[in-house]
């Protein structure tokens, strides 16, 4: 039996955190612990706490492996886990596999090609005041969907609305004033019009702030705004109304990294790669069809 590690945020388990993590932990200890190994996790509030948990643990022998996630540029942890000697699984993107994740089990995931897909199912609906509130710039996977948003936007001759956020609900909240305050006709006048904006919420925390945000403000979600994140979870499926969001199967990610953890520590390991397929877009009740004097998609 083995021991495999995961650093986590300190909110995690708060009820207003964003689930993502904890579906994938769900799905890490499916496979981990069935495989007959266990699986330590531990609160951190910062990167450099998340080094120094890396080095107790090695310095204890207390994990054979540990998981890698939400890399920035020049990100100095996966040099100091080789330094170390602790194998570990990276959870991030594509363009990671040959850089970081070279030599290494990966999960990963196509952040551009997912923005791009979506815009284009919003760009067909004939949406054209399309707003990305993106997660922490600093962060690999919100750099590459924040790219890819502009590169579609000015393809098609439309403004880059994108804001930054932090992943939480009072950020979610922020932007949602900011769409409010910046574009022409929100709210919209009665009778009711489709909706003047579309946000596009990096995840489902940022997302139920925006909703929460509307509400307060009158404004009518999807009639005056619409609202899509890039996580489902439970709360987005039982808001109101229940949130437009993409499918991704979180749960399997984490079992598909549970997999790789349970092969790495194997004597010799055993190194996979895998790439989950390209989310479905789960249209619910904040998304509605383009406002009335919107342009045809080009």
């Amino acid at each position: 039996m083995s021991t495999v590690g995961l650093v986590v945020p300190g909110d995690i388990w708060s009820a207003r955190s964003e689930q993502f993590l904890n579906q994938v932990l769900a799905g890490i200890e499916d496979v981990v612990v069935a495989a007959g190994h266990t699986v330590l996790t531990h609160a951190a509030g910062s990167v450099e706490e998340e080094i120094a948990v890396h080095r107790r643990w090695a310095a204890e022998g207390a994990v054979r492996a540990v998981v890698l996630r939400d890399l920035g540029a020049q990100d100095p942890r996966p040099g100091i886990l080789h330094d170390l000697g602790l194998p570990y699984v990276l959870i991030g993107d594509v363009v990671q596999e040959d850089g970081p994740g070279a030599g290494v089990p990966t999960v990963t995931v196509d952040n551009a090609g997912i923005m791009r897909e979506v815009l284009g199912t919003l760009l067909e609906m004939g949406h054209r005041r399309i707003v990305h509130v993106g997660g922490p710039p600093h962060l690999l996977h919100s750099a590459l969907r924040r790219a890819a948003y502009r590169e579609v936007m000015a393809r098609h001759g439309l403004e880059d609305l994108g804001i930054d956020g932090d992943y939480t609900r009072a950020s979610g909240a922020a932007a949602l004033e900011a769409v409010q305050a910046r574009l022409p006709g929100v709210p919209a006048t009665d009778p009711p019009a489709p909706s003047r904006a579309v946000l596009v919420l990096d995840n489902d925390a940022m997302a139920l702030g925006a909703l929460e945000r509307a509400r307060e403000l009158r404004l009518r979600v999807p009639a005056d705004v619409s609202l899509v994140s890039w996580e489902d979870s439970m709360g987005c499926q039982l808001s109101e109304p229940p949130m437009t969001a993409l499918g991704h199967s979180l749960r399997s990610t984490g079992m598909q990294v549970g997999r790789a953890l349970a092969l790495l520590v194997e004597d010799p390991p055993r190194v996979i790669r895998h790439r989950p397929s390209t989310p479905v877009l789960l249209r619910r009740e904040t998304l509605a069809g383009p406002p009335a004097d919107a342009a045809p998609p080009r």
